[in-house]
């Protein structure tokens, strides 16, 4: 192999690799951000929110390819971190990345509709025609939703994550 075509291989090179460690340091970036608002949030947990970056790792790839998600997905794990709550369950951003999955292969029924759109809620994200839809599936199949949300979260769950190696209460 000659001297340009090592050069070539080697650039290719570097450009993968910046481009596969961009999303990385993007999610790492936002959340500092999101860990510095929550320790401004609840100055009583600021230590344990500072210790808690290693729980905001993201678990799907589509949770580092939407910043909002992603957020959604740092903030209800840090809320969790100041009540002193157990981090391991599905956060609402997780349920609703398995259900648009789910609902790109299958069509959902009403209670898991309902759950897509109670969790989008959930999840703080922008308000769409789903999430306007929930007070109607809320009240056909409520109890349904609840089922499948505890399922859903409990499917979802991350052992590992938790905080300094300890179960939460």
């Amino acid at each position: 192999m000659d001297r340009s075509a090592r050069s070539a291989d080697l650039a290719a090179l570097i450009t993968d690799t910046r481009n596969s460690l961009m999303p990385i340091f993007g999610a790492m970036e936002i959340a500092e951000q999101e860990i510095t608002d929550a320790q401004v949030r609840h100055p009583n947990a600021a230590d344990r929110i500072w210790r808690s970056f290693k729980l905001l790792v993201p678990t799907s790839d589509l949770l580092t390819r939407n910043e909002l998600v992603y957020r959604s997905h740092c903030r209800e794990l840090l809320e969790r971190v100041a009540a002193d709550a157990d981090t391991r369950p599905g956060t609402a951003a997780e349920c609703c990345v398995a259900l648009c999955e789910v609902s790109q292969r299958i069509p959902l029924n009403t209670s898991a509709a309902g759950l897509y759109a109670r969790m989008w809620k959930a999840a703080g994200l922008p308000p769409i025609e789903l999430g306007d839809a929930s007070v109607h599936y809320e009240a056909l199949e409520s109890a349904a939703i609840d089922d499948k949300e505890r399922d859903l979260r409990t499917r979802l769950s991350q052992a590992e994550r938790r905080l300094d190696g300890k179960p939460s209460s």
